[in-house]
């Protein structure tokens, strides 16, 4: 395996380069390794299951911890849902479960977000905010037809909310909820479905073997890395951060794999 063959590096965000979103400090070996492939005009993407914050919000967060990178080569859990609609229905009425971040991306996709019926899509993503009226909204609109889609895939997450630093409800949970009161099946958009990482890819301007994807998790950022024919590299963090995602069949088992990203200098 020839690293220095490899056009693009796409990393994952939390536990990867930064601990979480809500708590932006870097690993420093992740903080060589990125400058390291900036020195070498790599081309650096990022490609997170965050669903609740923008493409530009995450942008925030890593930058302010030193990784310096284009908001147009951020992508969220939330932006490839936006994109799966489009695809589908550029003119679809949705509504939204989310933190904010996810509706900014639907926004700056063109999709049409709106509270009120008809709804073609309801895409529920991780909100700590989240009213009984919405979900109970959420469930009618599916009852009445609409399309349950997941924005990422959590069970549970760790955060700071309203000053409490604690574990959370995810997006998941939410629509299990949904599914049961409606005996609808969900889609969930994001890792470790192997479209998100071909459509990043191609968004870029590359095949999926010209690509590397860096992440902590074996089940999303391996899983569908692997599926979608990328070179892929684990990096082992406490374990005890890795979020829990279902991967079903698909292959977990990294190329590549490193106690720290730094070990990835001398390979590049």
């Amino acid at each position: 395996m020839n690293l220095r063959d490899k056009k693009l590096w796409i990393f994952d965000v939390d536990n990867t380069l930064i601990h979480d979103v809500e708590h932006p400090t870097p690993f420093a070996d992740a903080l060589k390794l990125w400058n390291a492939l900036t020195e070498k005009n790599y081309e650096l993407a990022i490609l997170t299951n965050v669903g609740r914050l923008s493409s530009r919000q995450v942008n925030q967060a890593i930058s302010k911890a030193g990784f310096m990178i284009q908001t147009e080569r951020v992508f969220t859990a939330g932006s490839a849902t936006a994109a799966y609609i489009y695809n589908r229905n550029p003119n679809a009425r949705c509504f939204v479960i989310s933190e904010g971040g996810a509706q900014e991306d639907f926004v700056a996709r063109g999709l049409n977000v709106t509270n009120n019926p008809p709804i073609d899509y309801v895409a529920v993503g991780a909100d700590r905010g989240m009213t009984y009226q919405e979900l109970n909204f959420a469930t009618k609109m599916v009852k009445e037809g609409a399309s349950l889609l997941c924005i990422s895939g959590s069970k549970d997450y760790p955060g700071v909310y309203l000053g409490l630093d604690d574990i959370f409800i995810g997006e998941l949970s939410i629509v299990y909820a949904i599914e049961h009161a409606t005996g609808s099946k969900s889609v969930v958009v994001g890792k470790p479905l192997p479209e998100i990482f071909t459509e990043t890819v191609k968004v870029l301007g590359h095949q999926a073997s010209d690509a590397v994807i860096i992440g902590d998790n074996p089940q999303s950022d391996i899983a569908g890395g692997n599926a979608a024919g990328m070179t892929t590299i684990l990096v082992q963090r406490d374990p005890n951060d890795i979020v829990s995602f279902e991967s079903g069949d698909l292959d977990t088992t990294p190329i590549i794999t490193v106690q720290l990203l730094d070990e990835l200098i001398s390979k590049i």
